[in-house]
């Protein structure tokens, strides 16, 4: 069978607009969604801050305070951040799986 191996050769080549669509497609929908995250993100932190800014300013705070209030929000944003990138990871772990099962079943119909 020497023509078996550029006929297997010829059906993953023929998937790299199916893969690069897929992955296209996943990155399209991971910008919007932490566009978003970003963006609550951002509005909580300000709302927050600015709060804390009032307290400074009506002297219901201290400097010290307020520096602590922000950095513990800060925190709290970075591990935010983290989750909303470990759910990412995840997701994309699924489409590499999803990649691997279409080169597979490709290359089972070829064989």
């Amino acid at each position: 069978m020497p023509g078996k191996g550029q006929e297997i050769q010829d059906a993953l080549d023929g998937l790299d607009n199916q893969i690069t669509a897929m992955v296209s497609d996943f990155v399209r929908r991971r910008r919007k969604h932490y566009e978003e995250a970003a963006q609550r993100l951002h509005n909580s932190l300000k709302k927050d801050v600015r709060r804390y800014g009032e307290m400074l300013a009506d002297k219901k705070i201290n400097q010290e305070d307020f520096e602590m209030l922000v950095q513990g929000r800060m925190t709290q944003v970075k591990i935010e951040l983290l989750s909303e990138l470990s759910v990412s990871k995840a997701k994309f772990e699924d489409i590499a799986m999803e990649i691997l099962k279409l080169t597979f079943k490709t290359l089972l119909v070829v064989i």
